[in-house]
């Protein structure tokens, strides 16, 4: 393929401030370590397999894209489900992220079937029509134009092929059943934290809702959702120990990291104390390419 021979090294254009929430989470080493602890996690929820494949409907032999792939962590599970009878690409405008995914995809023994390309989220370096199948993980939350990125996705996409998207959203809990008080301000933290992002930095955080209506705007039909809910309940004797403790000291790594930055957030969205709490949401949606 005559697009898939010569990097393109266009940057997706992210708001750059010092103190921007997608800063650390674009970093390589919080990337790699954040979604080996979520990977972990889903091991001990073996029916998700079974909710991707149904949803995303690969097939073999079909030319997949998965865009802003990082380390590629979804673009492998992607080349799994699939049991490596598609063609898998990962694209992303982070250098350092397409040699992690390089790397990581090697020992993986992926290869064969996945490959990865520098490029950028609103000008994807592939021609028009050149996917069955385009999706992105996490990705549109850190976007000021997510919309712009959707159409851009559809541009690749053959006509009869699907664009899906898996982004966190608004629906979520936490309860503690010893502080009622705490359980209430935790969810008011939340809706802070959402709130003060979008009003400093102009990204829907929790955009998962939305995506049906962005999918519309982007001109896909046959648009369909399904809700992923992840219960992250430490006593839960499916889980490793060793996997909740390691989990446990990378949050309180981030924490220590991010706490000034968060509570920037949280007094921009109307909240006066300093807390923080991640719904654990995610929403998978579809549209299929019309001719």
């Amino acid at each position: 393929m005559s697009s898939l021979s010569n990097p393109v090294r266009a940057r997706v254009r992210r708001h750059r401030t010092k103190d921007s929430v997608s800063r650390l989470a674009f970093r390589v080493s919080y990337l790699r370590r954040s979604r080996e602890i979520y990977r972990r996690y889903l091991e001990s929820k073996p029916w998700l397999n079974q909710l991707y494949s149904s949803f995303l409907n690969i097939k073999p032999g079909q030319k997949i894209v998965d865009v802003g792939c990082g380390p590629g962590d979804f673009t492998r599970q992607l080349a799994r489900l699939s049991n490596q009878k598609a063609s898998i690409l990962g694209i992303d405008s982070n250098e350092k992220s397409i040699q992690a995914a390089t790397t990581d995809t090697k020992k993986a023994r992926l290869s064969q079937s996945v490959s990865y390309k520098l490029g950028d989220v609103y000008k994807i370096p592939l021609e028009d029509g050149y996917a069955d199948l385009t999706c992105c993980r996490t990705l549109l939350m850190h976007l000021t134009e997510p919309l712009k990125a959707v159409k851009e996705m559809v541009r690749v996409t053959k006509t009869g092929g699907s664009v899906v998207a898996l982004e966190g959203g608004k629906m979520g809990a936490f309860h503690d059943p010893d502080d009622e008080e705490y359980s209430k301000l935790a969810e008011r933290a939340h809706d802070a934290w959402v709130n003060g992002i979008r009003k400093l930095e102009g990204k829907e955080f929790k955009i998962g809702e939305k995506l049906p209506g962005i999918f519309q705007k982007a001109g896909l039909s046959d648009i369909k959702a399904e809700v992923q809910a992840d219960a992250w309940l430490y006593s839960d004797p499916r889980r490793r120990l060793s996997d909740v403790k390691a989990e446990l000291r990378f949050d309180y790594s981030v924490f220590k990291e991010r706490r000034r930055k968060d509570r920037k957030y949280l007094l921009a969205g109307g909240l006066r104390r300093d807390a923080s709490l991640y719904a654990a949401t995610f929403f998978l949606v579809s549209g299929v390419k019309k001719g």
